[in-house]
């Protein structure tokens, strides 16, 4: 037990017959200290005993270091939480309130000695005799109120991580009923938009799915006009990553819808402050659009251009640029592909080198980056001009974000 010390020993001499623990770690002042004999007088057997001393029991700073201790000794002792339990009855409201704080992250239980009948009609001191030990009297049913606040402060900042690791430590411990239904749906949320930020687009919706079913049924136990916002929101987003995998056969196959997704993802790394993440989504959105244009108007992959094919005008020097001499085909780049298209009359082409002083400042930006070729990083102005140049010559207008919780 970790036990705050102090006022009368006769409600702690209840708390002690109850739980009759091996050992005690006491949260006492130089004042309170001498009471332990007294208390202890209650134990069936004879405890290990440790005491912390707080300096000034009517600071909370020095009462929480010394409450600190206490569990720190605790841990030390590699003693397992579930069989902990902290009584917080004694000493000075100071004291007790740093214990609480002290304690209140980890999964221990916690107990306070109250009673039926107090002096001062009612208002003073429990009266001896009449002591009555509360062992549901957890403070961790309100802090994980304050947890849930800090969870949908970080979830909607797009810190997933962060949330999954709050809420694991949150079921360490007893919640109350609403919150541990709220957590049931905004973990698997947390963990299916985390792995769509990583382009695990399948175990991101069945993530998304679990945490709508989870949604569902927090709703109907505790209707919400904002949770019913969010839950049409996830449904709208879910719809989209079906036809994401549909369209592109679970990801074995290029789709437009692919460059969507990725410029949809680099905002949000803009909007995070990550421009290198941000430029070489952007980049490659550009590639993709090109190597979708080519494949619907040449018939094969950009990849694998069989030299025949080639415009005669450019054949020769792409087949002395771009030629794999294992496999007898050609492997165009960027640039290339652009050029090809623009030989088979594609305005896509022409738009290209319309705009080509433009898309080599992307080009360089990207090459430069410490994520491509160089060891610089990608300024908010550089990504922010990649942006509206790509956005613009792809045609991107499927813009869409995250949810955010209400």
């Amino acid at each position: 037990m970790i036990m705050s010390l102090g006022g009368s020993p006769e409600p702690l001499k209840k708390s002690l017959s109850l739980y009759n623990p091996e050992r005690i770690v006491f949260l006492a002042s130089h004042d309170s200290i001498a009471l332990a004999g007294d208390v202890l007088k209650s134990c069936a057997r004879k405890p290990q005993v440790n005491y912390e001393i707080t300096e000034n029991p009517n600071s909370i700073f020095e009462s929480y270091k010394a409450a600190r201790r206490c569990v720190d000794r605790i841990m030390k002792a590699d003693q397992p939480p579930c069989d902990v339990v902290v009584d917080y009855t004694g000493g000075t409201k100071v004291m007790t309130a740093a214990l609480v704080l002290a304690t209140i992250g980890k999964p221990y239980r916690f107990s306070y000695v109250g009673g039926d009948l107090r002096a001062k009609d009612g208002l003073g001191v429990v009266i001896d005799g009449h002591e009555k030990v509360y062992a549901e009297m957890n403070p961790w049913s309100v802090f994980a109120e304050e947890e849930r606040r800090q969870i949908v402060t970080l979830f909607n900042s797009r810190r997933y991580g962060a949330v999954i690791e709050i809420i694991d430590r949150c079921k360490q411990n007893s919640v109350p009923e609403e919150i541990l239904l709220y957590l049931d749906f905004v973990k698997p949320l947390a963990e299916g938009f985390m792995n769509w930020d990583l382009f695990n687009h399948s175990a991101a919706r069945k993530k998304i799915q679990q945490g709508i079913t989870a949604l569902d049924f927090f709703v109907k136990r505790w209707p919400n006009p904002d949770m019913e916002v969010l839950q049409r929101q996830l449904g709208a987003l879910e719809q989209y990553l079906t036809e994401l995998l549909e369209h592109t056969d679970n990801l074995k196959t290029i789709h437009p819808i692919l460059i969507d997704d990725l410029l949809n993802n680099a905002k949000r790394r803009m909007e995070d402050s990550s421009f290198d993440d941000a430029a070489a989504r952007i980049y490659r959105a550009l590639e993709l659009y090109g190597q979708i244009l080519f494949i619907e108007t040449v018939g094969c992959k950009n990849n694998e251009v069989k030299p025949e094919i080639v415009p005669e005008e450019i054949r020769e020097a792409f087949t002395v640029k771009y030629l794999d001499a294992g496999k007898g085909t050609l492997k165009l780049p960027l640039g290339a592909t652009f050029e090809f298209l623009r030989y088979m009359n594609h305005e896509a082409g022409a738009r290209f080198f319309a705009n080509i002083k433009e898309i080599e400042k992307i080009q360089t930006n990207r090459n430069n980056s410490i994520l491509a070729h160089g060891v610089a990083s990608v300024p908010k102005h550089a990504a922010t001009v990649i942006w509206e140049i790509v956005t613009k010559f792809v045609g991107f207008e499927n813009s869409f974000d995250f949810p955010k919780l209400p």
